[in-house]
């Protein structure tokens, strides 16, 4: 009491909002961990099972739970830089790290920015650069391995990642955008790209494609030759060809795998036609050995240059690898890194299966999207109205918090309102903000205090049957949704035909 008597009321205030910070547990370190979750201190961001749940955990070996937005700078923001910022894309970039922890994420998955949503040459990557670099803002850098859809010139093919100048790409870029990271401790990790492998059909038939000897169209055959123990008959009996043997399918003719596959393994039916259960299974072998071959020599490239940050491999569709994949590229990344959560391939899965956790690496909470591009091819996720991303927003935060398996998540979203461009894909994306720097003030409370309820979420995971229920609960919220969207089109659609 003596003790307490000599201490000044202000100081005796601040003590005690101290000793209640720490008894929530809400004391962090400097890179953001939790100070009474604690695991190994190694000067890097990493990962660690501790107690009943996954971390990520900072260089100063505390638990982390890192939140963030996946597409912080864009092209299609340029309407926000000019009437916000008066053409100033340094302030535009400085604040955008401000309104992000207001918001309350405290990382960024993406880095400053993933190569395909800069394409248009209109955004100064150095200075991105050199800002994230100055922000103490934990996030990972982008290593262009894979190309996304949208960024496929026409004609172009996907690269044969068993050839030897898919190789030294790899070595090239590795050089570029590793080496000057690798000791720098707010980097999380390196990733290859949102979307890879995605419409997995024209990955095998484009390998499959190239000419006789190539290393890819030699090592799919092989595969094929291996599957069919040297049968060409049966495999002829699958595809309805007639190659005389697997050197004539080597050196004179090729297969073409269908478009179902993609939405088999989203939930559709298998087709009932002969074959087909066959032709998915040889077409899971195919796209997990060119996923396991990139990943095998990317990851060799990058710890070559550095051997201490996590290896993130690529951000993918949540159907798009199995869990046999997962096991495949498992001794290659540190993390999975599916973009969405899925009722048809759920990544527990993955994890028991692999030993690794997850990060959401691009959620999608729903977009608001004007009349003329909803429905349109790209325009995906479309609900009717903002109070809807909300509800998504909400129920996403406590049913990812809660689950051990996840390390964080990466929302699909933009800081500010996004102009159309050219295409779907560039699609007038809405923001936290509107092109003049305004909030979108019911949604923003909302982030706000969902953000600050993962942080204590986090902290009692719950066991699977609960996870499930709170599953279940968003994907009857997000279909309501889709139905009065499809319902809204459906009448629109009805009345232009009249």
């Amino acid at each position: 009491m003596k003790i307490l008597q000599r201490i000044s009321p202000a100081a005796l205030c601040l003590i005690l909002l101290l000793l209640c910070g720490a008894a929530r547990g809400r004391q962090l370190d400097p890179y953001g961990g939790f100070l009474d979750v604690t695991g190994k201190r190694t000067g890097f961001f990493h990962t660690e099972r501790i107690k009943d749940r996954w971390w990520l955990v900072t260089p100063d070996g505390h638990g982390f739970f890192g939140v963030g937005v996946s597409h912080p700078i864009t092209s299609m923001s340029q309407g926000a830089i000019t009437f916000a910022y008066n053409g100033s894309q340094e302030e535009w970039m400085r604040d955008g790290i401000r309104k992000m922890r207001q918001l309350g994420f405290n990382s960024v998955w993406s880095g400053p920015y993933s190569l395909e949503r800069i394409r248009f040459g209109n955004i100064d990557a150095d200075l991105a650069d050199k800002i994230y670099r100055e922000a103490k803002l934990p996030y990972a850098i982008h290593v262009p391995l894979i190309k996304h859809p949208v960024e496929l010139k026409p004609g172009e093919k996907r690269p044969d990642v068993f050839s030897a100048d898919y190789a030294r790409y790899v070595r090239e870029e590795v050089a570029k955008r590793v080496a000057p990271n690798k000791d720098n401790p707010w980097v999380l990790g390196y990733y290859y790209g949102y979307g890879s492998f995605m419409r997995e059909d024209l990955w095998i038939n484009q390998t499959l494609s190239y000419a006789p000897e190539s290393p890819g169209r030699e090592r799919l055959c092989n595969v094929l030759e291996q599957r069919y123990r040297g049968d060409i008959a049966k495999l002829n009996a699958v595809y309805r060809t007639s190659f005389a043997s697997f050197e004539d399918l080597r050196k004179n003719g090729s297969l073409t795998y269908p478009r179902w596959i993609s939405a088999v393994k989203a939930g559709e039916p298998l087709p009932a036609q002969a074959g087909s259960k066959d032709i998915l299974a040889d077409a899971e072998t195919l796209l997990g050995e060119i996923v396991e071959q990139l990943h095998k020599v990317s990851h060799a490239e990058i710890r070559k240059r550095d051997s201490n940050h996590m290896v993130l491999g690529s951000y993918v569709k949540h159907t798009t690898y199995t869990k046999g994949i997962w096991k495949r590229i498992a001794p290659y990344i540190d993390v999975l890194g599916p973009q969405d959560l899925s009722d048809v391939n759920p990544i527990g899965a993955g994890v028991a299966a692999t030993g690794a956790p997850a990060v959401l690496s691009d959620q999608e909470f729903g977009n608001v999207y004007p009349l003329a591009l909803q429905g349109k091819a790209g325009a995906s996720g479309a609900v009717p109205d903002h109070v809807d991303r909300r509800v998504l927003y909400d129920l996403l935060a406590g049913r990812i918090a809660r689950d051990p398996n996840f390390i964080g998540v990466s929302y699909c979203a933009v800081l500010f309102d996004q102009s159309h461009w050219r295409r779907p894909y560039d699609r007038g994306q809405p923001g936290f903000y509107n092109i003049d720097g305004e909030p979108n003030r019911s949604l923003v409370e909302t982030v706000r205090s969902a953000n600050r309820r993962i942080f204590d979420a986090v902290r009692e995971p719950l066991d699977q049957q609960s996870i499930d229920e709170l599953h279940d609960s968003y994907y009857k919220t997000k279909a309501a949704y889709r139905r009065i969207m499809e319902q809204r089109l459906a009448l629109l659609q009805k009345r232009t035909d009249k």
